[in-house]
């Protein structure tokens, strides 16, 4: 079994299941709207600046949401591990743009049934699991890439990914606390620079 995402009108593997809010006027497949957007969310995505600011804020507000439907979700796990057949998750945006059909992948597919993860179809590069010494976690490609900088710059940074979807952050002994995925991106900015290894880690507190 594998579990693909992808875009209506692209490449579908297996069964096709539709995950936005309100799947195309002549959709025939399975509608889940266990991972689609609220009304709401989606509402003030379209009336936002759809920037990169909106796409973090959209996707702190789609993580809350997810967490909202915990229980579901891991009834969800649960069947998909007894299933054999493949199936690609589908929304409207092409592969390579912004949607939430991505953080599905990452925070639910990857996280709970990683060995059935297949990726975006059609694009370059299939997401790889990361894990990074010191803790056990699925990254983002940015957060990753942070991670590789910190550890160049001689900051052993260590982030373990917790079941909430948040991030516990040390460096050492030093404890930096728990962060979402927008909080750790900006303590690790930071990190990467030589000065914060060279001074005390008290300012990182006050972010």
């Amino acid at each position: 079994m594998a579990i693909y995402t992808s875009y209506y009108a692209g490449i579908i593997k297996g069964e096709a299941i539709s995950i936005s809010l309100y799947p195309p006027p002549a959709w025939k497949g399975k509608h889940l709207p266990l991972f689609a957007p609220t009304p709401e969310l989606l509402k003030w995505w379209k009336s936002s600046a759809k920037d990169a600011a909106a796409q973090q804020e959209y996707k702190r507000q789609f993580h809350e949401i997810l967490q909202s439907r915990q229980q579901l979700i891991d009834l969800w796990v649960r069947k998909q591990r007894q299933s054999r057949a493949d199936i690609t998750l589908c929304c409207f945006e092409k592969t390579g743009d912004f949607c939430h059909r991505h953080q599905v992948g990452e925070e639910i597919v990857q996280t709970y049934l990683p060995e059935e993860w297949g990726g975006e179809i059609g694009a370059a590069q299939k997401p790889q699991l990361k894990i990074i010494p010191g803790g056990k976690a699925i990254y983002s490609p940015q957060v990753t890439s942070l991670i590789e900088k910190c550890h160049q710059s001689g900051c052993p940074v260590r982030c373990e990914r917790l079941e909430c979807g948040y991030y516990r952050v040390a460096v050492g002994e030093e404890d930096l606390g728990e962060w979402s995925e927008l909080g750790l991106l900006g303590v690790l900015s930071g990190l990467r620079h030589e000065f914060y290894c060279e001074r005390s880690l008290t300012s990182i507190h006050n972010l």
